[in-house]
C-alpha cells in the first residue's frame, strides 16, 4: 500500500507541473529498513548520516575531502581516511587521533578497515623499476618504466598523532611465473592458485592488481580483497606474522601470506576459458554478517560480462571443509553466483563502471551506491527498487532542479537504529541538505504519524487544483482529518467531506484522514 500512496504522490507531483527531483530523495515506498545511511561526498570535507527521508541526523566537518572511506566505530567516533592522513573524530568532529601516511612511506588508497582490536588495515601500493621486475620474471616483452603491485599495513594506534606498523604482506611476496626458468618463482601456473602470475594479461599492464577494497573476518581471522585488474576478488590469512605473511608457511592455513581462495576469474590461474569469468573490474567485496546470507561474500560487479549494459551485485559462498576451501575442476567454489541483481532504477540502468559498492542488511535488503552518479538505492529481497537518494553535494550544496554535477560518493553504510555507536548519542534532525524537496517532507508527514496507510475504496477528492474549498467524494465513514504543510505543521481540523481551504495561501499540502481502522494520506495543489 505504501507503494500506491507513493506512486500517487509522484504522478501528482508530475501532473500539477511539479519539476521531479534531480537530488536528495527521489523515492521511497516506506519499506526500506529501519537505519541511517552514512555517505561522504568526494568533493566535500562532510559526512553525513541521513534517516531513510533523506532528511540529515547528523553529520561531521572534516579538515579535508575524504580518502574514499568513512566508519562509525561501536564506541561511536567515526574513523576516516583523508587527504594524506587516517583520523578519528568523536561525535562532535573533534579529532580524537590521527596519524600521517608519509609516517610510514605508503601511498594508501581506496579503502581502510578498522579491526576489532583497534589496529587499522590499509591498503597501500608500491612501485617496482622495470629491472626489479624484469628480475622477477617479468616477460622481457614489458617495456614499461613501472610496474605497480598492492599491500596491506596494519597499523596500531599511539598516543594521539602516530602509530605504529604491526603487520605486512605484498603481493610481491607471491609470484609465480613461467616465462622464465632461471629467474626467482618459476613453476606451473595451473599448479599454484594460492600465487599471482606476473605474467597474467591484466586489464592494466602497469597497474597489475588495482586492489580498491579490503573487508575482514574476525572469526576466521581472514582479509578479503577486491583486485578490480584482475576480475577477481581473494581472501588471505591475517593469523599469520609478517614473516610468514611473506612465505609460503604459517598461520592458521599454513600456507603463509599465497593466497587461500580466489574467486570470479579462474584463468588468472590457468584455469578455465572466458566464460568462465563471472567479474568485471569490480568493486567493494566483503563479508555478510547477518541474515540468510551470513558468511557469504557479497560483491558489486561493475560490468558484469553476462550483462554488458548493466552493473549488478552478486553474492557468492565459499566452500570450506577443514580449513580449506574447496574446488570443483581446478577451480574454487562456487562455480556460480548464488544470487545476483540487476536491473533498472526509476527507469535508468543500474550501471556503474567505476569504483561503487553494495551492503546486504540483515533483512537481505540490499543497498547500493553508484558512485558517479552519487546514487544511492535500497533494493528489497524480492529484487524490488523501494528506496532512492542523490548525493545533493559536491564542492558546494546544489539547489534542487539544478542539474548537479561531481556528486561522486565512493560508499554509503547503513546502520540499525540500535547500532552499538549510537548508543548514548544526540541526533538532531536537521532536514534534507538541499534546500527543498516535497518527497522528504512528505515522507516526514508519514513517518510522524507511526501508522500503516489502507487505502479507502470508492471515494475520491476535488477539484485538483483546490481553490476555496476541497471536496471528498463517499467519504462516509465516522474520520478525523488534518492538513499539514510541507513541513508538517497542523493548519486545519476537520470531520466533514467539504473543507474550507480559502485561509491557505497557494502551495501544496498534505491531508491525513484518520478512522476506526484506517488511515490515508495524500497531498494536494491551493491555488
Amino acid at each position: 500500500m505504501y507503494k500506491f500512496i507513493t506512486a500517487i504522490l509522484i504522478t501528482l507531483a508530475f501532473n500539477t507541473g511539479a519539476q521531479p527531483n534531480t537530488i536528495g530523495l527521489q523515492y521511497t515506498d516506506y519499506s526500506a529498513s529501519e537505519g541511517y545511511s552514512l555517505f561522504s561526498p568526494k568533493n566535500s570535507s562532510k559526512v553525513y548520516l541521513i534517516n531513510n527521508c533523506g532528511e540529515v541526523v547528523h553529520f561531521w566537518t572534516c579538515s579535508s575531502t575524504p580518502r574514499q572511506t568513512s566508519y562509525i566505530l561501536e564506541d561511536g567516533t567515526l574513523l576516516r581516511s583523508g587527504t594524506g592522513f587516517v583520523e578519528k573524530l568523536d561525535w562532535d568532529s573533534n579529532v580524537i587521533w590521527t596519524t600521517s601516511y608519509s609516517d610510514f612511506g605508503i601511498s594508501q588508497h581506496h579503502d581502510i578497515e578498522p579491526l576489532p582490536n583497534g589496529n587499522v588495515l590499509i591498503l597501500a601500493q608500491d612501485e617496482y623499476t622495470l629491472a626489479e621486475i624484469l628480475a622477477e620474471g617479468k616477460n622481457t616483452s614489458f617495456s614499461e618504466s613501472l610496474f605497480r603491485l598492492d599491500k596491506i599495513i596494519e597499523i596500531e594506534p599511539a598516543g594521539t598523532n602516530s602509530a605504529n606498523i604491526v603487520w605486512e604482506w605484498k603481493f610481491f611476496d607471491h609470484l609465480i611465473q613461467d616465462f622464465d626458468n632461471s629467474k626467482p618463482n618459476f613453476g606451473i601456473t595451473e599448479d599454484n592458485p594460492g600465487l599471482l602470475d606476473v605474467n597474467f594479461n591484466a586489464h592494466d599492464e602497469v597497474d597489475f592488481t588495482h586492489v580498491n577494497s579490503i573487508d575482514y573476518n574476525e572469526a576466521l581471522d581472514q582479509i578479503l580483497l577486491s583486485a578490480r585488474h584482475l576480475n577477481e576478488i581473494l581472501i588471505i590469512d591475517h593469523s599469520t606474522n609478517t614473516a610468514e605473511a611473506a612465505s609460503h608457511l604459517g598461520g592458521n592455513s599454513n600456507k603463509g601470506g599465497d593466497f587461500l581462495w580466489r574467486w570470479g576469474n579462474p584463468q588468472t590461474y590457468g584455469q578455465g576459458t572466458e566464460s568462465d569469468r563471472k567479474l568485471g573490474l569490480q568493486h567493494d567485496a566483503k563479508w555478510i554478517e547477518a541474515g540468510n546470507y551470513a558468511g557469504s561474500i557479497s560483491v558489486f560487479n561493475n560490468q558484469d560480462p553476462a550483462l554488458p549494459e548493466y552493473s549488478s551485485v552478486g553474492i557468492v559462498t565459499p566452500s570450506i571443509m577443514t580449513n580449506e576451501y574447496q574446488m570443483t575442476s581446478g577451480k574454487f567454489d562456487p562455480l556460480e553466483f548464488d544470487w545476483t541483481w540487476d536491473g533498472d532504477i526509476l527507469g535508468t540502468p543500474f550501471n556503474n563502471v567505476k569504483q561503487s559498492g553494495a551492503q546486504i542488511l540483515p533483512d537481505d535488503h540490499v543497498l547500493t551506491i553508484e558512485t558517479s552518479k552519487g546514487r544511492i538505492t535500497e533494493i528489497d529481497a524480492d529484487g524490488n527498487v523501494i528506496w532512492v537518494y542523490i548525493n545533493p553535494q559536491a564542492s558546494d550544496i546544489f539547489d534542487q532542479y539544478e542539474n548537479p554535477s561531481s556528486i561522486n560518493a565512493f560508499r554509503a553504510t547503513k546502520y540499525s537504529t540500535d547500532y552499538p555507536g549510537f548508543t548514548g548519542k544526540s541526533f538532531s534532525n536537521q532536514g534534507p541538505i538541499e534546500n527543498l524537496n516535497s518527497i522528504s517532507d512528505s515522507c516526514a508527514v508519514q513517518a510522524s504519524a507511526h501508522l500503516e496507510p489502507v487505502k479507502i475504496n470508492q471515494w475520491s477528492f476535488s477539484p485538483v487544483p483546490a481553490s476555496n474549498e476541497l471536496f471528498f467524494k463517499n467519504l462516509t465513514l465516522t474520520f478525523k482529518g488534518e492538513i499539514f504543510d510541507l513541513k508538517g505543521n497542523l493548519l486545519i481540523q476537520f470531520d466533514q467531506n467539504v473543507v474550507d481551504v480559502s485561509s491557505l495561501s497557494s502551495g501544496t499540502y498534505f491531508f491525513m484522514i484518520t478512522g476506526e481502522n484506517f488511515i490515508y494520506r495524500d497531498k494536494f495543489l491551493k491555488n
